[in-house]
């Protein structure tokens, strides 16, 4: 059969208004409008009330629809007769349903229609401009969105291009410290090269002397004993003669050997016995001096990274205000309205850190107002939150504070008092969790204040605890 133009008017009754196109397996809902079945599954996709018909905007309470098999069969025959190849009419620039040019844009559907589009049911409360005045806004936009996009990609450069700068100078820097920690550590053991090579010339210079002196020693050993050999054998011989030849010039052999005076050289312990006691002074004070420099060495190079703490606002007791940042603490006049939860404290004005540690070494530092009435340390995973608690290592918590205008650090039974020398505006405080210590240190001068050893079993938190309105905490970045 050839292929023949059906009118507008059948084309449009035999076409989905959803997806433009001839019915498939059309259905009925309550107020008339028919579509294809997927269509209208689709535009009711995730609802569960309110059903709103596509074409009218009618709303139905239930999703309700029925098959127009009478719809299906007319459909079916127009298909026969439809022009081949009429989809392609958009790729011409027509109407697919009306053969008519797009002359105008429909803001509701987003889309082209033509003319005679306009005129029916479909479009009719639609809001419709004409193409170019459509293509001409839609063209601001763009160019409105493209500008914004090359801004933002000209800012992202530029961000790039500082990063990199910054990190380069940050890679020098690496580079130099590195540079001047080879350099450090080759001075100290060119250093400890040279004083080795001193006292192990010392030593040698001290075995040099001993030698020498044996040598001495025993060169004048040897003939004294040279000379009492030779006596004893002229007297043992003198002793066996006859009685007459015994007493011809026996006085001269007795006054010699009772004139002969035996000098003892002076002990080579003796003379040296000064020296290398002075030498093993050397090796003591050498031994302690190393032994300290490698503890503080070890001691200074191992604390672990500064942590960046940041406050816990579930741990709040409800008289303390939080920055927005969550770095510092203040108290506030009164209670504020939080939810009470089992890890606020709801008597006593304190809060934790959100970072807690189980393991290693870290510091952080805590810059504190000059007025009484604050006091931070650490504090173990299970204080109490319930309730008014005591400051003490009995409580799980080992802290300084400062109040009646001193500080002190809390022990028990009674609280140590500190001896600063001057007014503390910044804390540092270490926790070694394996070394079984916690300690504070003036982060000005880093003059120590104070050390609690604490046989830890639990994780343990930072603590902070502000009970004046007049004073803050303040956590360093």
């Amino acid at each position: 059969m050839a292929a023949v133009f059906l009118p507008g008017n059948l084309q449009d009754e035999a076409t989905c208004s959803v997806c433009l196109e001839f019915f498939k397996d059309p259905v009925s809902i309550e107020c008339g409008h028919n579509f294809c079945r997927t269509c209208i599954t689709k535009s009711w996709r995730g609802l569960e009330m309110d059903f709103p018909c596509p074409q009218c905007r009618e709303i139905f309470q239930q999703k309700n629809f029925r098959p127009n098999r009478q719809l299906a069969n007319m459909c079916e025959i127009i298909s026969q007769f439809a022009v081949p190849g009429a989809k392609g009419a958009l790729e011409e620039g027509l109407c697919e349903k009306h053969r008519e040019a797009f002359k105008l844009f429909c803001r509701d559907d987003q889309r082209s229609i033509c003319v005679v589009c306009d005129r029916s049911r479909e479009h009719r409360p639609h809001t419709v401009v004409p193409v170019e005045e459509a293509a001409q806004e839609y063209k601001e936009q763009i160019q409105s969105q493209l500008d914004f996009l090359k801004k933002e990609r000209q800012e992202l450069l530029e961000f790039k291009s500082k990063d990199d700068k910054k990190s380069q100078e940050l890679l020098k820097t690496i580079e130099l410290e590195r540079q001047m920690l080879i350099s450090e550590f080759e001075g100290l053991r060119q250093f400890l090269h040279d004083q080795e090579h001193l006292l192990l010339g010392q030593l040698e210079k001290m075995e040099k002397g001993i030698a020498k002196k044996q040598n001495e020693n025993l060169t004048e050993l040897s003939k004294e004993i040279s000379l009492l050999n030779q006596l004893i054998t002229d007297l043992k011989e003198k002793i066996q003669q006859p009685v007459l030849e015994l007493l011809k010039d026996v006085t001269s052999i007795l006054n010699r050997s009772k004139g002969l005076k035996f000098q003892k050289p002076v002990p080579v312990s003796s003379d040296m016995k000064s020296s290398v006691s002075n030498f093993s002074l050397k090796t003591v004070v050498l031994k302690a001096v190393l032994k300290k420099f490698k503890e503080t060495l070890q001691d200074e190079l191992g604390k672990g990274e500064k942590e960046d703490l940041t406050l816990d606002p579930d741990t709040a007791n409800q008289l303390l205000i939080l920055s927005t940042d969550l770095k510092s603490v203040r108290m506030g006049c009164r209670k504020q309205e939080l939810p009470d939860n089992p890890k606020r404290f709801d008597t006593n004005s304190r809060v934790l850190a959100l970072e807690g540690f189980k393991s290693g070494r870290h510091y952080w530092e805590v810059e504190v107002g000059a007025s009484d009435g604050w006091a931070f340390g650490v504090a173990r995973e299970s204080v109490r939150r319930k309730g008014l608690t005591q400051f003490s290592p009995e409580e799980g918590i080992w802290a300084v504070q400062q109040n009646g205008g001193r500080y002190w650090a809390v022990t028990s039974p009674q609280r140590t008092p500190l001896c600063i020398g001057e007014r503390l505006s910044k804390v540092r405080v270490y926790l070694d969790y394996e070394g079984e210590e916690v300690s504070f240190y003036n982060a000005e001068n880093m003059q120590h204040m104070f050390t609690f050893n604490v046989a830890f079993n639990e994780r343990v938190f930072p603590l902070f605890s502000v009970c004046s309105t007049i004073t803050y905490i303040k956590l360093c970045p």
